[in-house]
């Protein structure tokens, strides 16, 4: 490679690089003080009924896309980390189940629509299966009662919301942001992720809490995108850490 081809090919990539650089948003300079709050008030969320290790439920799930609306029973049994088995049914006769081992995701249907389908990763994108871009491990949160947050190291108040009910967490050298809106009492009403760019890309909301006991469970959650599809869950039962033998989270004979 000659001196000028050498040169030409560091001119691209310097190019390139202020380009991209100059497309992603910046941190902004905030206030190491407010930071730690924001900091302090992110891990609570993350630790939000963390005292629940398992759980197991019924509810509702509404699938909404602009052609179609598609409205299920649920029921699953889910156990941290990354484990759950969800059903839907219709009529009272199960449709299909989804079945998280912890290392991978099993689809099973039971009507022959497909064939079994496995997903050989443990925490998948579920936008071909839920119509929306979440993450297997979202739904499991949401399942166990817990706030569904990406994992973060760096959080600040949004400087856009002068109220300081907004607080942006981020991995430092990862891709991606999210806004958590606080209403008070360490309770989320909607969590916002947003690519590299800043741009959105879908929603949470938490529509309603229940008390269970001392806990507040948040029973009713919507997820919306940017194509303005839905899915919506109603949580009518809800059993905090109930004995569940793991063989639940297993693929077998019986459970396909």
């Amino acid at each position: 490679m000659n001196n000028r081809t050498s040169f030409f090919l560091l001119f691209v990539l310097l190019a390139l690089g202020h380009l991209f650089s100059s497309c992603m948003p910046l941190r902004p300079e905030t206030d190491p003080l407010m930071d730690q709050k924001a900091l302090a008030l992110s891990n609570g969320a993350r630790f939000y009924n963390q005292d629940i290790a398992a759980s197991r439920g019924k509810g509702w799930a509404k699938l909404e896309t602009p052609t179609k609306t598609e409205r299920y029973r649920i029921a699953w049994a889910a156990a941290s980390p990354g484990k759950a088995r969800i059903t839907f049914l219709l009529s009272g006769n199960p449709v299909e189940t989804i079945i998280s081992t912890g290392k991978d995701v099993h689809f099973v249907s039971h009507t022959g629509k497909h064939s079994l389908y496995t997903h050989d990763s443990e925490n998948p994108d579920m936008e071909d299966y839920l119509e929306v871009p979440v993450r297997m491990s979202e739904i499991i949160s949401i399942l166990l009662g817990h706030f569904p947050l990406k994992v973060f190291d760096d959080a600040y108040f949004s400087p856009s919301d002068s109220s300081l009910a907004t607080i942006i967490t981020r991995q430092k050298d990862k891709d991606g942001l999210q806004h958590l809106n606080f209403e008070g009492r360490g309770k989320i009403n909607r969590i916002q992720s947003l690519d590299i760019y800043g741009t959105p890309l879908y929603d949470i909301f938490l529509l309603e809490y229940r008390s269970h006991g001392s806990l507040d469970i948040p029973v009713k959650l919507r997820i919306k995108d940017n194509a303005n599809r839905m899915l919506t869950l109603d949580i009518t039962d809800f059993e905090p850490n109930p004995p569940i033998k793991d063989s639940v989270f297993q693929l077998t004979d019986q459970g396909k």
